[in-house]
């Protein structure tokens, strides 16, 4: 049984080499799946021996790239023990463990591995533990053993983050309390607002522009940095110890991320008034601008960057959104029923 990590990927030098360099340690091949990443992640990718790359020309995080890299794993004969991870999600180091690895080589084919998933806070030190929270550990299907037959069934589908494996597969879980998966996303808080932004822009530049349609996107990605009860935990050190420095100790504050870039183009071509109901403005637009005409040999078509709100908004997206997003679970089943009648 060959140990195969599989990674759909795009402009993720900031974590990478790390999750590379501990995913070395256990994995007997590693398959990425690059959509064109226009940072260092080619270079990064060229360090380690194990990575396999394979090019991605789909829409990133879509169920066609999970194909995509299944198919590629499949290149390799037998059942072999298929994880699906981010590249900002690294498993705790004990999956290192002859232990762990015992008992996954007893699992049947078809079998799905759960892990518990959890998500890192403002820091790598600290996970966040609250109860009600959508960032609590959870358990997800991380992996599975490959019978050979298992398909995905829905493809086109976009940020379907969840279906990770085979549906079929789900259907035989095997948890596993340890090895722990641990989401760096949030842990580099700098670049979640940044990258929540983008999603934010994003969609609105793909549907109707008015009041209702910015409502739902920001009711949508709102979760995302909602902090009621929030609840911290210190990160155990056995759960990384056997990676030694491997992995990232902090984040650089102040960088220009490529999201940022995305966003700046967006108000470039449509000014930034359009977006000004979106609630992407806790992002420090003007200093993202002046990076990106210092280091740009671009001529940069936009002028200083303010607050494009006006007092109502800021008013509504500081004091009412909160509010609103206790409400979400509701719109969330009525939105469906809607949706199962159309």
């Amino acid at each position: 049984m060959k140990k195969i990590l599989v990674l759909p990927i795009k402009n993720e030098e900031w974590i990478l080499e790390s999750t590379l360099a501990c995913a070395s340690l256990w994995a007997d091949h590693i398959i990425v799946a690059d959509q064109n990443s226009e940072d260092s992640t080619p270079e990064i990718l060229k360090k380690f021996s194990k990575v396999l790359v394979i090019k991605n020309n789909n829409q990133f995080h879509s169920s066609n790239v999970r194909k995509l890299l299944l198919d590629a794993a499949r290149n390799f004969d037998g059942n072999n023990a298929i994880f699906s991870f981010d590249a900002d999600e690294i498993p705790t180091s004990h999956i290192l463990e002859k232990e762990y690895w015992d008992k996954i080589s007893s699992l049947n084919p078809g079998s799905a591995i759960e892990m518990q998933w959890v998500n890192l806070w403002r820091s790598p030190d600290f996970y966040r533990t609250d109860e009600g929270s959508m960032h609590k550990p959870q358990y997800k299907s991380f992996g599975f053993i490959d019978n050979r037959k298992m398909e995905y069934t829905t493809l086109n589908v976009v940020n379907d983050h969840t279906s990770r494996i085979p549906a079929e597969a789900e259907k035989k879980p095997v948890r596993f309390e340890f090895p722990k998966v641990l989401h760096y996303q949030f842990a580099n808080w700098q670049r979640t607002m940044s990258k929540q932004a983008y999603y934010r822009v994003v969609e609105l530049l793909q549907k109707d522009n008015n009041f209702l349609t910015h409502l739902k996107i920001n009711l949508k990605y709102l979760p995302s940095k909602d902090e009621r009860g929030l609840k911290l935990e210190p990160v155990p050190n056995e759960w990384f110890k056997g990676f030694g420095g491997l992995l990232p100790k902090s984040f650089p504050a102040g960088e220009l991320f490529w999201q940022d870039l995305e966003v700046l183009r967006q108000f470039e071509k449509h000014g930034t008034k359009k977006f000004s109901s979106l609630d992407i403005w806790d992002v420090d637009w003007e200093s993202k601008r002046k990076d990106w005409k210092k280091n740009s040999n671009q001529s940069i078509g936009i002028g200083e960057i303010t607050d494009a709100r006006s007092i109502t908004q800021k008013f509504f997206q500081k004091h009412i959104l909160p509010l609103l997003v206790l409400f979400r679970p509701i719109y969330n089943k009525i939105f469906l029923w809607k949706n199962r009648l159309s």
